[in-house]
């Protein structure tokens, strides 16, 4: 029996998103989320202006003053869009799709940080991402525009228990990998996993300790320099790039010759 897809969540408050690049990508993959768009007389607005009118969206005139405003100060090059509240995923609906990498975050509360591993995420091909609804930091204006417009690609879930998502995460067949700087075992350790999920911690922290009792494996990336650790959005793009690879070597091996 075919189960119904799940009603979206949506965040509590509409997103500014401001810049070029990242509102060219919202009409690009999204023009039904602009609820509003603003431009100036400037260059950059020309390309704006021209892709609202395919996607046959209303462009509003604005001076710099009020772009400024809207933007929060920063560098908006004559284009701010409203979009309508973020749309969370279903994490089962997640789940169900069968992805063969997934990520979770746990108690990342930097803006840039997020955006950047969501960008990460759905550049090396990972399915979906799932953050803890409280003490984590959500998709906020921030985030996406940090994300160069991966958020209009990658669905993010939010949850109320990370580590009852893990759960669920191995019913569905998932190998949960969780970094931390003391893991017993490196990526190329690893068996060849056909899915996995691969957790990432906080900036300061690292994931909790229940968080890591509830995963598969402890994986650290090896350092030979002086600072103590990576970045939290590289150390994912690392993890995420390397899981990568093990499930693309599992799919090879699976292969009828």
């Amino acid at each position: 029996m075919r189960r119904h897809k799940r009603p979206q969540a949506a965040s509590a408050a509409p997103t500014i998103v401001y810049g070029a690049n990242p509102v060219l990508e919202l009409l690009a993959s999204a023009p039904q989320s602009v609820e509003q768009l603003w431009v100036a007389g400037e260059a950059d607005a020309a390309r704006v202006r021209a892709a609202a009118a395919e996607a046959g969206i209303a462009v509003e005139r604005a001076d710099r003053a009020t772009l400024d405003r809207l933007s929060g100060g920063g560098h908006h090059q004559g284009v701010a869009a409203q979009t309508r509240p973020f749309a969370y995923a279903d994490f089962e609906d997640i789940l169900d799709a069968g992805a063969s990498l997934l990520v979770a975050l746990d108690g990342l509360t930097d803006p840039q940080n997020l955006g950047a591993i969501v960008r990460s995420a759905e550049v090396l091909g990972a399915g979906g991402l799932v953050l803890p609804r409280d003490r984590s930091v959500g998709v906020t204006a921030a985030v996406v525009r940090a994300s160069a417009g991966a958020t209009v690609h990658l669905p993010i879930a939010q949850v109320v228990n990370l580590v009852r998502a893990l759960e669920s995460a191995k019913a569905h067949g998932y190998w949960t990998v969780a970094l931390a700087l003391d893991g017993s075992s490196t990526f190329q350790q690893l068996p060849e996993l056909e899915r996995a999920l691969l957790v990432i911690g906080s900036e300061g922290k690292g994931a909790r300790p229940l968080v890591l009792e509830a995963c598969d494996f402890r994986v650290r990336i090896p350092q030979a320099g002086r600072v103590g650790s990576l970045n939290a959005s590289v150390a994912a793009a690392i993890g995420l790039y390397a899981l990568g690879e093990r499930a693309r070597a599992a799919d090879r091996k699976s292969r009828p010759r």
